[in-house]
Formats: C-alpha cells, sequence, structure tokens
C-alpha cells in the first residue's frame, strides 16, 4: 500500500505535522505524539484509495491538495475521539505506547483534543465543500452521540446485539463511511460510485471495530498493545460477552457476571474458557467475515482498478489482523 499511495501518504504525513504545530508547545508536544502513535492511519488512507477510485480517466497521482487536506481533517478527528476516550476509559496504554493522558494528565489530553477538532474544522472551510462539511458534521456529532451512549451503559452487562451494533456504528464505523463518502466527493465520483465507497467504509468500519472486540478476549497484550479482556474490566459488553451471556450455563453467567461487576482483570483465564466453551470466538469470526464480504461486494459497481484491488485486500488483511 505504501508504494501504491507513496506520494499522497508523503503528502498527508507532511500536512498532518504541519497543521497539528502551533505556538503552543504543550499542543505541539501533544500532538505529536498521539499522531505518530496513533496506529494504522486507516481513515485517511480508505479516504485516498476512495478518490483514486472514481473519476479514473482523470485521475492524479498525486490526489489534489484539497483530498489531502481532507485526509488531514479526518485523521484530527480520529486523534481526538482517541484523546477523549482515553480520559474517559482511563486508559494508559495503547499500541504499548503510553496514552497521552497518562504523560501529561486528563487536562491536556481533553484540551488537546478539542484543539484537534477545532483544527479540523479550521481545514474543513478552507476545503469550501458545504457537502463536506455536513458530513463532517453530522459525523463528529453521532460520534459523540455514539460516545455517550456507551457511557450510559457501562457496567450493564445485559445489552442486546442491535445496541451492541449501534454503539460500534457511531463510534467507529461512521468515519470510515465519511472518509469514503468525502474521498469519492472531492473527486467528482458519481452518486453511485459515492454510496458504494460509502457501504465499503461502513462495512469494513464494523468488521474493523468487530475484530477489535475479538482481540480483546481471543488476541495477546503483546501484539494487541493493552491487556487481554480490557473491555470487560472498563464494564463494556461487546460481543463476545453478548453472545456468551446468551449461549451459557447458568453456572458460567453467573461467573461472567461476577467478574464483570467487579472489573476482576484476574478472572481472565476463566471467562476465556467460558467464551470457547460457548463457541464465542467462532460466532465473532463468521460476523466480521460477514462484514467484510459486504464491504467488498459493495465494490462490484466500481471500477476495476489497482486501488479498488488495494481496498479488498485492506479489508480482508483487517479480518485477520492481530494488532
Amino acid at each position: 500500500m505504501n508504494k501504491l499511495l507513496n506520494h499522497d501518504l508523503k503528502s498527508l504525513d507532511g500536512k498532518l505535522k504541519k497543521r497539528s504545530q502551533t505556538e503552543v508547545e504543550m499542543i505541539n508536544l501533544m500532538s505529536d505524539h498521539i499522531i505518530s502513535s496513533g496506529g494504522k492511519r486507516l481513515r485517511p488512507t480508505i479516504l485516498l484509495l476512495s478518490a483514486h477510485c472514481v473519476n479514473i480517466e482523470n485521475n492524479l497521482d498525486p490526489l489534489n491538495s484539497v483530498i489531502i487536506d481532507s485526509a488531514v481533517v479526518v485523521e484530527f478527528i480520529h486523534a481526538a475521539t482517541l484523546l477523549h476516550d482515553d480520559v474517559v476509559d482511563m486508559s494508559h496504554i495503547r499500541h504499548n505506547i503510553d496514552t497521552a493522558n497518562t504523560i501529561w494528565g486528563n487536562k491536556g489530553a481533553v484540551l488537546v483534543g478539542d484543539f484537534l477538532y477545532s483544527r479540523a474544522f479550521e481545514i474543513i472551510v478552507e476545503i469550501n465543500s458545504k457537502l463536506v462539511y455536513e458530513i463532517l458534521a453530522q459525523t463528529t456529532n453521532i460520534i459523540a452521540q455514539g460516545e455517550v451512549i456507551q457511557l450510559m451503559n457501562i457496567g450493564n452487562i445485559d445489552i442486546n446485539e442491535k445496541l451492541y451494533k449501534d454503539i460500534i456504528y457511531s463510534k467507529t464505523a461512521i468515519l470510515f463511511e465519511a472518509s469514503m463518502k468525502i474521498g469519492s466527493i472531492l473527486n467528482k465520483g458519481t452518486d453511485d460510485e459515492t454510496d458504494s465507497l460509502a457501504l465499503f467504509g461502513l462495512n469494513f468500519g464494523n468488521a474493523y471495530q468487530m475484530r477489535n472486540d475479538y482481540l480483546d478476549y481471543f488476541g495477546t497484550s503483546e501484539s494487541t498493545g493493552k491487556n487481554i479482556i480490557e473491555d470487560l474490566v472498563e464494564g463494556k459488553a461487546t460481543l463476545p460477552i453478548i453472545h456468551a451471556m446468551q449461549n451459557s450455563s447458568e453456572v458460567d453467567e453467573k461467573i461472567i457476571r461476577n467478574a464483570f461487576k467487579k472489573s476482576d482483570q484476574g478472572a481472565e483465564e476463566q471467562i476465556i474458557k467460558i467464551l470457547k466453551k460457548c463457541k464465542s470466538h467462532i460466532y465473532m469470526d463468521t460476523m466480521i467475515e460477514e462484514q467484510t464480504e459486504n464491504a467488498i461486494n459493495a465494490l462490484d459497481r466500481i471500477e476495476n482498478s489497482k486501488y479498488k484491488d488495494e481496498l479488498k485486500e485492506l479489508a480482508i488483511y483487517c479480518m485477520k489482523r492481530t494488532s
């Protein structure tokens, strides 16, 4: 992928560094920390791939600066949500690196998250697209609502699968969906192309978050960069637990409830054993594969290209990733 998007990603990295800098040292340090340790750059990457998938006869390499700017915006929004999430969740480690709130404190992390949000919308104004502005305004609003809904359900082990899916759409999938829309719109994709690419983003985002939730129980702390069963300790009932609660014996259900109530990190081995007994890992695999297949099928109406192939490969990689 780096080779395919080499020029675009170099331009993106340069703009991320430039646009996150101010005359305030703490903002510079914290912005650099969260952006450099923020992970895979998936959201801006799929935005760039989406742009390359449309208007192929006039496609540019590298893409124009407005499209790169929009990729900066989605990464800033993502970084801001990470800063705020880590404060809400009281997280100390992300990708095997100390979180910003661990280093600089909660107040600084919240304020720098606010800065990145405001810088993102400053760039949106420069992009000067009413449609893009509307998409991102709605997206950030729904992300915030999703965060609040999740907060309201901390400690609630009895949430159902529908509510779980609503939360992961609001918190995660919608920004992937928006990224795909924006890439297509800014490179003059047709309405059909934009709808198809957005559908890819939605299903890809769902699969991505489900894989995160799978790895929280069935991954390793070395590969994920965080403690196993962290969601349970934080009081978040994700799909592995929801499925196990619906399919476990009365005795095992009580064990899960007790561990959930006590935020018991020490129950890791016992909980994972119960989940495997209930085949919750197999159910998760099936759900992730289904969402990934839906994402790939959404590209059927997109003209064949190396960029379309890259989106498909990315979806398959994310379905199987271990970190």
